[in-house]
């Protein structure tokens, strides 16, 4: 871990401004094997198994998990994605039932999920924008007690968005 791109790139907490991060993606060459495997993990990250089977074929580069496995990711995604979050915690515990209780991280964002789903959903005299509000600003307390980095809302009238520090 000898320049600060490793040490960013490994999380060790180094901001990188943008001139310093151009220069140095500038000064680093891709390969083209370096950049199939780029790709092919975006397409199994993000899901896209058809994609990602086809890619494979034409590419040779082998997918870092079986494509078969995508589809469980897929549910879960969907679900989270139609506002199920208590279906897909459901559907992870029971395909991986240690990965919430080892990524507190995690759950901590399904339940955040949950509760802004809820709120959406509430149908009381409190509009609906008060109550995201109020999440958001639950959210960022809970995670500033935990010393979290994240984008915080600075100024909520406006909605500025403050980057990570």
């Amino acid at each position: 871990m000898n320049t600060v791109m490793e040490r960013s790139l490994l999380g060790a907490g180094v901001g990188v401004e943008k001139e310093e991060w151009m220069d140095l993606l500038n000064s680093h060459h891709i390969t083209r094997a370096e950049m199939n495997k780029l790709i092919m993990n975006y397409l199994v990250t993000e899901g896209f198994k058809e994609s990602a089977e086809k890619f494979r074929m034409e590419s040779g580069i082998q997918p870092p998990v079986d494509l078969n496995e995508l589809d469980d990711r897929i549910r879960i995604r969907e679900e989270v994605q139609n506002g199920r979050i208590e279906s897909a915690i459901a559907l992870v515990n029971n395909l991986h039932p240690e990965l919430l209780d080892n990524d507190r991280y995690l759950y901590f964002h399904l339940q955040v999920a949950s509760e802004l789903n809820a709120a959406i959903l509430e149908t009381d005299a409190t509009p609906k924008l008060a109550n995201l509000l109020k999440l958001l600003l639950w959210s960022q307390e809970e995670l500033d007690k935990k010393k979290i980095r994240y984008p915080k809302m600075t100024d909520v009238s406006s909605g500025m968005i403050e980057s990570p520090k």
